[in-house]
């Protein structure tokens, strides 16, 4: 998938080198990152890219800066996805702190792993204790680093999704953030979506946050249900925070979606037992066209 994906990479970056104007020897710049970004997906491999970004990236336009960015953020989501150090990343978990969930820096200096531990931090990684030792993107630094080169629309996205890994909405299948936030980063993905249609990039991405968002506003979790398993009824908080947003972004998509939503509840009068198979069956396939729904809206 990789190496069929590098020509395309190639016919791209050679498209934006020639708009991107004279100064660097930008064909020779695209040459060398094509080289590594379609090399081995390992952890050594990380520093290199990021490296060469460091040093390459003031001299190319925003255009070409921004393809690079975003090509090196997937080469980082694919060393997670193939896991090939994935017993490495398990060793490190004696040098977490517990009270701050990270790495303690000082107690993995003289460690084995120190070498690897710097090339994964290096390359915008960090790691955090979710259960067990997980890598995320580190989009806060990424933006700390890259941010001024790189377009309007990718900084939305990563100030989004820097938001959502560093205080995700949902932990052990419980809401870890209030109903009003998971409204608002709902929306705040809507917006992307609407302000950058043609910015094939970053739709997707975006697009995912706002389906996996709208579908916990929705059906809330396994440890957060919307309808309490006891009373039945539908959560306070979550209709308060529904409405008062509908009160204020009458022409979001989001908006349409809780109405419509609303429309439903109002015929079951805010109560299900998801015992009953039969409504809740009805409730669960009426979260999936809503959510279908707002999909093909948003784009539009």
């Amino acid at each position: 998938m990789r190496k069929t994906a590098a020509i395309i990479i190639t016919i791209t970056l050679l498209t934006l080198i020639s708009l991107a104007g004279c100064g660097t020897d930008r064909e020779k710049l695209q040459s060398e990152f094509n080289d590594l970004i379609t090399g081995p997906v390992t952890s050594e491999q990380i520093p290199l890219i990021g490296a060469f970004l460091d040093e390459n990236i003031q001299h190319v336009g925003q255009d070409l800066a921004s393809h690079m960015v975003f090509e090196f953020h997937e080469f980082l989501l694919d060393y997670t996805f193939q896991n090939e150090d994935g017993t490495a990343i398990q060793e490190l978990s004696v040098y977490f702190d517990a009270e701050t969930g990270r790495i303690d820096e000082e107690k993995i200096q003289h460690s084995v792993f120190k070498s690897f531990y710097d090339d994964i931090t290096v390359g915008l990684f960090m790691m955090m204790y979710e259960n067990e030792p997980v890598l995320r993107v580190d989009h806060a630094r990424l933006l700390e680093k890259y941010g001024e080169y790189i377009s309007e629309s990718m900084q939305a996205l990563y100030h989004l999704a820097a938001e959502v890994v560093e205080r995700p909405t949902t932990e052990n299948a419980t809401l870890a953030i209030s109903w009003k936030e998971l409204v608002d980063r709902t929306y705040e993905a809507e917006k992307i979506i609407k302000t950058y249609p043609d910015d094939q990039r970053i739709i997707e991405e975006v697009m995912w946050i706002f389906r996996t968002h709208l579908n916990t506003m929705l059906m809330g979790t396994t440890n957060t249900p919307i309808f309490d398993y006891r009373t039945k009824e539908f959560s306070d908080s979550a209709r308060a925070a529904y409405q008062e947003f509908m009160l204020s972004e009458s022409d979001a998509v989001l908006t349409w979606t809780l109405k419509e939503y609303f429309t439903y509840l109002d015929s079951i009068d805010f109560t299900l037992d998801f015992n009953d198979i039969t409504m809740s069956k009805v409730f669960f396939n009426t979260c999936d066209w809503l959510v279908s729904e707002a999909e093909k809206w948003v784009r539009k």
